[in-house]
Order: C-alpha cells, then structure tokens, then sequence
C-alpha cells in the first residue's frame, strides 16, 4: 500500500471514489470516515470481487467527524441498516456519548443527515440524500417508491436481489414525513410567513401564483377598490374617436378554471383507517373530515340533465360506473392566467362530476377572492353549472355568497365548440368582454402531467394519496413559477406587436367606414335573449332571425290562414296544414319503425310483441289520417286508399312531394306551399339535430378514449356510442329525404342555404 505499512496488503478499491487505486484494509477504512456509504471490492487473486466497509471492520462514530467519541461506552453500537443512493448499506453505528449530546438515538442520526426508521432504538435509516433523489425522481418522472426500492435492491446485489433487505414499507413511511417537512419549509410556514400575510388562509401549504392579483401580496385594497372599469383613452385621428386603451378590470380580474380528472382514482382495497393526511387540507385538498360533513348534508349531489352535447357525456360516466374505484377522480380549480393550481381548491369526486363538490372546490379560491371585484370562472359545464350557483352558494356557503354575485364564467374555447350555439354565444372567451386572450384550456396541460402519477396514488390508502397529489401539485406550481418570468415576458413582447398591428387596423378601419363608426359604437356586444333565442352582434345568421324550424312554419302557416292571408291556388284552412303536419309525423314514425325491424333482422332475432303493437299502432293512426284525406282530396280517395301492403311502415302517404311537377295530380296542388314550408323547417330541424348528434358523440368518443378502460366497461360504452352513431344517422336521413321532397317540390336544387349532404361529412 502507499502508506508503506509492510503489514497490510493492498487488496481494496473503491468504486465510487474517482481514483482507481488500490490500498489496505486500513488506509480505505480512514479514506472513508465521511464517506460511508461507497461501494467497496476485494482482490480476489484472479478478479475483485464484492465487499463492504462493514465486513473489514469499519465503525460508523456519530458526533466527532467520523472519529470515536472519547466518552463511548461497549454498548452504544447497534447495527443498523443504511439505505443510500448508492444502495443498501449495514454499518455498526456508535453514538456520541458526550454530556453535551442527545440522549436519544433518533436526533443525532438527523444531525448525521440520516433519517430513522423509527424513534426508539432504530435499526433502519435512510440517507438524506436518497430521500431527496427519491423525492425528485418521483416528481419529474412519476416513479413510484416501490419501483425505486427495487432499483436499488438490484443495484446493491444485481445477482442476489432478494437476499439484500426489504425496506419499502419503512421507506414509504419516512418518504411522507420527509415531504410534509420539505413542504413546511419551502412553504415559509418555518419562518411564520403568515405574519406577513394575513390575508390568506393560515398555515397554508401551497406554491402560489405570484402573478394572479392577492390583496396584501401583490396589490393593495384600496387601489383594488379605486379602480375605474377602463383606464385611459387614445385619441384616433381623422375622426376624433376615444377608444379605450386599456382596460383595469381585467388587470385585476382574477380568472380561475376549474375541470374534472377522472384518471387520478383511487381504488376499492383494504385500508388502514388510521392513515389520515399530514397535510390535513393545509395544501391542495381541502380539509377531510369538514368535505365529509358538508357532502354527507347534502340531498342529492347529482347534475341536472341538460341538452348540452358536452354535458351529455354524463351518461357514460354513470353507465361505465368507474369499476372497482371508491373514488372515481377529481376536480381542481386553477388560475387560469398562469396555470397555478389553487390551494384549497382540489376535492373527491364518486361516480361523477357533482356540483355540491365543485362548488366546496371553489369555495376555498373564492374565500380568498372576496376583496376582489372581478372574478372570471371557467368551466366547461359552467352553462349549466351557473344557473343555480348563487342558490347554493347562499344555502351553504353564505359568507361567500356577495363573492359570487361578482363571479363571471365561461365556457373553455376548445370545449364550446362542443355546447350547443345558444353556449357559444353566450359563454366563449371569445365574445366576453374584459377577457383577454384567455383561453381556459391551460388546466388540461396539467392532467396530461399529474395523470402519470396515477399508477401509484390509486393503490395508497386516502390520507397518503392526498399528501402524494399535493406534492405533484406543488411541484407543477414550482416549475409554472420558475418559468413564469420568461414566459410572461415572451408572450408581452409578442403582444406589442400585435396590438401595433391591432392600433393600425383600427384607425385604417375606422376611417374606411367612419359614418358606420357610430352605429357599430350603439351596438350591444352582449349575447341577448329575443323571445326564446340568444343572439350576438359577432355571429352571423339569417337576416331577420335564426333558420326557420317546422314549428315556426306551422305556426305562421296556421296563423296566415285564420288571417285568410294564405297565397294557394285554392281554398285553404287550419286543416290542410294540420293534414300535412300529421302526415310529415306519421312519415317520420314510418322511418322509425324500419330502422326498428332493420335492428332485428340483424340481429337474427324473431319479432318481438313490441313491434307487433308498434304496426298497430301505426296503422291506426295511417287509417285515420286517411279519413281526413279523403275529406280534403274526396276525387282522389278510392285511387289512393287502394293501395295496401302487409306493413305499415311500407304504405305511401301519398303527400304532395310524392309526384314530380308534370305527374302531380291538380287535386293536390293547393296543398304543395303548405308542405314546402313545413318541409322547409322540418331540413333545418334536422340538420341542428345533426349538429348536436355529432357533438354528443365526439364528446362522448373523447370520454372514452381518455377514462374508459376494461372489457366490460369499453363494451358498454360502445354500445352506448352505437346508440349516439343512430342519432348521427337519424338526423342524416331525415335531413336528405326531406331536402329531396322540396326538390320535388320545386325548391331551387342549387339553393345554398339547403345544400347536398353527403355521408362524409
């Protein structure tokens, strides 16, 4: 050995140290006094073989820099079993016996940077180090402590790996304290950060958005309370026109998103029902036990129905039930500026998205907004959310009720594009002032990240999945946080350049069409309810109001008759529109039932007793509808009322778009404008049918793809898409046969309101 002790050979190397040299037993004991936790080998004659510090004879002494303590007694060592990054390490352990240190075990292996597995004569610690190498892993890329207890398992023998010992479940523990106290003092609870914050909710946990306006924190109450809805003004030349520069309202709305997640479940297992979290509704999740309560008050926690095709993927959330999951996900809340999420703003869902749960969700953000003016809420079910908020809101949360009047809400931009038009009007970013560019998607960005963890947080018991989320969600605030500053300043310096683009557009425009500059100022840029419609300056639609439906045709037919105003070749009353009417019904009944008999012959099955009544019924009310047409055309009723067959849903009606122009019989004639109109409707009718079967069913696909997993829950939600795909079809064919009867009719072929539909699309 170098050291020139002629009594000791060279036999040992150290893997992990960056000199390949070999040296005596001794000489690597000494090198290693602060570095206890290095892999060592043996020369072996032939090669170097595996070996430890612990096996040669090296004592790990606490207190004295590795050195013995000079009052150490015979029985203050205890082996113990280190786990480090480097693997798992068993080393004798003495503890300082000095007057001046712990009594205890546990606090001087913390001031050694090592964490005991338990208070009382531990005989397991973890490294801090690999408690923050863990920690990190975990967060970035979502392993899970058991397949990191694995890795290091096999690093430590990669041959033998089930004889190295088993730790995990003392890791997993010491994992949870070592995070509950990482997040105490990164979140300046340590330091009593409270009293400098008096404002926000006390001992709390999270990382918060620094951007988003806080009274007492990054704006004071009273230039919260002094600002006007719009600053300043610009003068646009030419016309003298004063155009609002900025607008103060949206610099001090706070605008939060909230969103439902359903991949972070958790699953039915056998508990420990004294897991409870050391968070404790401190962070992200609200408070456990005060959830409970206010959830198991509640009546109903169900959604009302809606038409919403968005909405309308609740049924397949109740049809796959979310299988063998006791919590079915959650739902978030979000500033949707910047894309922190907020603390106190995450709770359970079961089985759904509830109301009763998201307005608990919001109710944390909300009790911190309350000296806020302005508050903007996204949500992608807000058409239907909002219209009982304020009366929950009263009956629950009454404090927060005068902060909710002042919430606005909206719709996310990519998800109203699957409401129906009355939503997109009334509840796009797009339209709503005092906005911005706010998109309200920013929440989606995050699932796509924390869904990851989902592997591992649905097998912990409750309290350890909620502490487990609230380190991701911290962390995914910390990244938004280290990023914002240059991503707030990317996105100001690309909006100079647009708003100078914007500047000169304006004045180009404005004194283009200066004598319209007024007209276009009087405009009302809110969405309006005219009778029981919602229209908007910024959607374009028929000149006088939205396509005519087969009832507005009806009525107005029916109303043009009683006025004797009606223009037809003949006479004509009330009972040639309800005559054509009930015949455009019993034609769709008709269609119903072959779609109906076409199902069963597919499937092979005999005829039900249900489609034997189903015929009879039809053909009840065909014969009846007969009666009056042979009162209204009596020259044509033995010709037309001869013609018989088997099935009812086969008769023809024999309506005026039956013939052609030419071979049309003149009895009919004064009957063609009647069905034009109402045929008319009935094509718009069915393509909004259509435009909602379509948007039902792809919210419906996107739902699938994203939560439904399992063969019994893919095979009940194929069936449930099958039945929204008839819809699809449905509407297609009502649409093309009645646009082919107008065209009979003499409707122009080439008309662009009306035009060819093709299965494609």
């Amino acid at each position: 050995c170098q050291c020139g002790d002629s009594t000791e050979v060279a036999y040992f190397r150290c893997r992990d140290c960056i000199s390949n040299m070999v040296y005596c037993r001794t000489c690597i004991i000494n090198q290693h006094r602060c570095t206890p936790f290095h892999c060592i080998e043996k020369w072996e004659g032939r090669f170097f073989g595996r070996t430890s510090l612990h096996n040669i004879g090296f004592v790990l002494h606490l207190g004295h820099d590795g050195h013995p303590c000079p009052h150490s007694l015979p029985d203050k060592g205890r082996l113990t079993v280190i786990v480090d990054s480097t693997g798992f390490h068993s080393h004798d352990v003495h503890y300082c016996c000095c007057p001046a240190s712990p009594e205890e075990d546990f606090p001087q292996l913390l001031q050694s940077s090592l964490f005991p597995a338990t208070l009382n004569k531990p005989r397991t610690a973890f490294t801090f180090n690999l408690l923050k190498d863990i920690h990190v892993h975990g967060l970035t890329s979502k392993k899970s402590v058991y397949d990191y207890h694995d890795a290091l398992r096999r690093l430590t023998d990669p041959v033998f790996p089930g004889q190295v010992p088993d730790r995990l479940d003392e890791l997993m523990l010491i994992l949870r304290v070592w995070r509950f106290k990482t997040t105490v003092r990164r979140s300046g609870q340590a330091h009593n950060i409270d009293d400098s914050l008096p404002l926000r909710k006390q001992h709390s946990l999270g990382v918060r958005c620094p951007a988003c306006p806080e009274v007492g924190f990054n704006v004071e109450r009273k230039t919260i309370d002094e600002a006007p809805e719009s600053d300043w003004f610009v003068l646009i030349p030419f016309i003298e026109l004063l155009v609002p520069k900025t607008f103060v309202s949206h610099k001090y709305t706070l605008f939060l998103s909230c969103d439902g997640n359903y991949r972070l479940q958790r699953m039915h297992k056998r508990e420990d029902p004294d897991d409870v979290a050391l968070n404790n509704g401190h962070a992200f999740f609200v408070q456990d036990d005060e959830f409970k309560e206010h959830i198991k008050n509640m009546t109903s926690e169900t959604t009302e129905d809606s038409t919403c095709a968005h909405l309308r993927a609740h049924r397949l959330q109740d049809i796959i039930k979310f299988k063998n999951a006791v919590i079915s996900g959650v739902v978030s809340v979000q500033c949707a500026r910047h894309g922190f999420y907020s603390p106190n703003g995450t709770v359970d869902l079961e089985k759904g998205e509830a109301y009763a749960r998201t307005d608990y969700a919001l109710s944390g953000p909300l009790t911190e907004a309350q000296h806020l003016r302005w508050v903007m809420l996204s949500y992608d079910i807000w058409c239907q959310f909002y219209i009982k908020f304020l009366q929950r809101i009263g009956a629950h949360f009454p404090h927060l009720l005068e902060t909710a009047r002042r919430v606005r809400g909206a719709v996310p931009k990519m998800h109203v594009k699957g409401h129906k038009a009355d939503c997109q009007v009334r509840f796009s970013f797009n339209y709503l002032q005092y906005s911005g560019e706010t998109c309200g998607e920013g929440i989606e960005s995050s699932w796509s990240v924390n869904n990851e963890s989902a592997g591992s947080t649905k097998q912990q018991n409750h309290g350890h999945r909620h502490d487990s989320l609230d380190d991701f969600f911290s962390f995914w605030n910390w990244l938004k946080l280290q990023g914002l500053a240059a991503h707030l300043g990317k996105k100001f310096q690309d909006c100079l350049e647009r708003l100078k683009k914007f500047e000169e557009d304006s004045v180009t425009m404005s004194v283009k069409h200066a004598k319209h500059v007024p007209l276009w100022e009087k405009l009302n840029t809110s969405a309006e309810k005219v009778g029981k419609e919602w229209t908007s300056v910024y959607i374009a639609g028929f000149k006088n109001s939205r396509p005519p439906t087969q009832l507005k045709a009806y009525d107005k037919l029916v109303q043009k008759a009683k006025s004797k105003t009606l223009q037809t070749d003949g006479d004509s009353n009330p009972d040639h529109i309800n005559f054509i009417n009930n015949g455009l019904r019993l034609e769709e009944e008709q269609y119903v039932l072959r779609c109906h008999v076409q199902s069963l012959a597919n499937a092979d099955t005999t005829t039900p007793a249900q489609l034997v009544n189903a015929r009879f019924a039809l053909l009840r009310s065909i014969q009846q509808w007969r009666v009056v047409r042979k009162s209204i055309l009596p020259e044509l009723a033995d010709s037309l009322n001869n013609v018989t067959t088997p099935n009812p849903e086969e008769l023809p009606l024999f309506l005026p778009s039956h013939w052609d122009g030419s071979k049309r019989p003149s009895a009919v004639q004064l009957l063609v404008d009647i069905e034009l109109q109402l045929r008319e409707g009935q094509c718009h009718d069915a393509l909004d049918r259509l435009r909602l079967a379509i948007q039902t069913f792809n919210a419906n696909l996107k739902f699938k793809k994203e939560y439904v997993h399992g063969q019994s829950s893919n095979t009940r939600a194929q069936a449930f898409l099958r039945t929204l795909s008839n819809d699809k079809e449905s509407a297609f064919d009502t649409y093309t046969r009645a646009r082919e009867a107008l065209i009979r009719l003499g409707f122009p072929r080439n008309d662009k309101s009306l035009q060819p539909l093709l299965k494609t699309q």
